[in-house]
């Protein structure tokens, strides 16, 4: 994927029109991460287990490393880890450079004891409970929720433990890799350009979903198409005679038209699904026009798609939507919500797509009305027969009228 320059700070507060539809969907609940939502009562009880995490990392540490050496090391980050939070941040250098230290080792101690079992502690309440864990997974992988990438893959480099599978990228994929709405998440082949160029861990998976997808979409849609002539809800294909169909493809978006068939790769949706759809929706805010929107366009596609609970249904037992979140009324609802003040982008994503359905749909028409001429309009007695026909059905109408309106007087 390549790099682009994000056009404000990559962990903002997230826009007011996008708040105002759903705005829990954008705060943590269990845990704070970064200076946006820190202190707040509702997330107060998490720093106790902070500190904890803090002296289980430096006690297991071979180097024994001391509380200086990481202030030090990250004394020398602050400045550039400043400017990717809004100016409004209020907080000295001290304070600012405790939380990038408590935070950030809250962070890489989490994800090495979700893969090393044996790095838990009995007592640790957070494994102990299944919800706890969901819930602080999902804290962190919200945009206002974060610490820049680099202070984490410093914090990481410095506490790194003698295990071959004490890798970066092997354990955050493994941390996040069943969050998300879709059935594979999947390695690239290349992971070190993914961890030079994410911005935080909400923008890791983002790089880590659409390395494979950028090629996908220049090749097949390559900036050309931006208008589409209309947009076709899942019941409306179905009776135009398109087929749909769930199909893991090459690339997560791999969404294609072809001999009257669409495919979709599959989706799962449960009760965080909106939650993750809209953070990466605003995370792509954060950059330039010219940045794909491959999520929001994703979101608009499916709010296309979805108008009623009919439409989900179709999708489900189709094997494109997979209903974890209770009634296909929920899901409808979900999606018709995702689909307000979003802007797609420039070059939609999925133009190929649209413009493909409605030319078989002109096709299909034209087809269908050239049967009828030729079956019906091929001689000028096969054209007298209709006429005759018609006429006849229309006398029968008006004879019809006749009589209700005389029985009725």
């Amino acid at each position: 994927m390549p790099s682009f320059t994000p056009s404000k700070p990559i962990i903002d507060k997230v826009e007011h029109h996008l708040r105002q539809v759903n705005e829990k969907d954008y705060e943590p609940v269990m845990v704070s991460i970064g200076p946006i939502h820190r202190g707040k009562d509702h997330v107060k009880g998490m720093e106790l287990y902070k500190l904890r995490y803090l002296r289980h990392l430096l006690g297991r540490s071979s180097e024994k490393l001391s509380i200086e050496k990481f202030v030090l090391e990250l004394k020398n980050l602050e400045e550039k880890a400043r400017l990717c939070y809004p100016a409004s941040i209020n907080l000295d250098e001290d304070e600012f450079v405790l939380m990038l230290l408590l935070d950030g080792c809250f962070v890489i101690e989490l994800i090495r004891k979700y893969w090393f079992k044996d790095l838990r502690d009995k007592n640790d309440q957070i494994f102990q409970f299944d919800q706890t864990l969901v819930q602080i997974r999902h804290d962190l992988m919200l945009l206002e929720n974060q610490l820049p990438f680099f202070v984490l893959n410093q914090l990481f480099t410095m506490t790194k433990i003698e295990d071959p599978e004490d890798d970066m990228y092997h354990l955050l994929h493994f941390f996040v890799e069943d969050m998300f709405p879709w059935s594979d998440v999947s390695k690239p082949d290349s992971t070190s350009d993914i961890l030079h160029n994410a911005d935080h861990l909400l923008g890791l998976v983002y790089q880590s979903c659409f390395s494979l997808s950028t090629e996908y979409f220049i090749e097949n849609n390559g900036g050309k198409h931006n208008n589409f002539v209309r947009t076709f809800s899942a019941s409306e294909l179905k009776e135009s005679g398109i087929r749909l169909k769930g199909s893991k493809g090459i690339t997560l978006w791999d969404i294609t038209f072809m001999d009257g068939i669409v495919k979709f790769p599959p989706l799962n949706v449960s009760d965080k699904t909106e939650s993750i759809l809209r953070n990466l929706i605003a995370y792509e805010l954060c950059f330039p026009n010219d940045h794909p929107k491959y999520v929001t366009d994703f979101a608009f596609l499916m709010h296309c798609l979805i108008r009623s609970t009919k439409d989900v249904e179709i999708l489900r037992r189709h094997g494109i939507i997979s209903n974890f979140l209770g009634s296909d009324y929920m899901i409808c609802r979900m999606f018709n919500k995702l689909g307000k003040n979003v802007v797609i982008s420039s070059d939609f994503s999925y133009s190929n797509v649209f413009e493909s359905v409605n030319k078989h749909n002109r096709l299909q028409r034209r087809r269908w009305m050239g049967k009828v001429k030729r079956k019906y309009f091929n001689t000028p007695w096969a054209v007298m027969s209709v006429i005759g026909a018609a006429m006849l059905l229309l006398l029968t109408f008006i004879q019809t009228m006749f009589c209700v309106v005389y029985y009725t007087k």
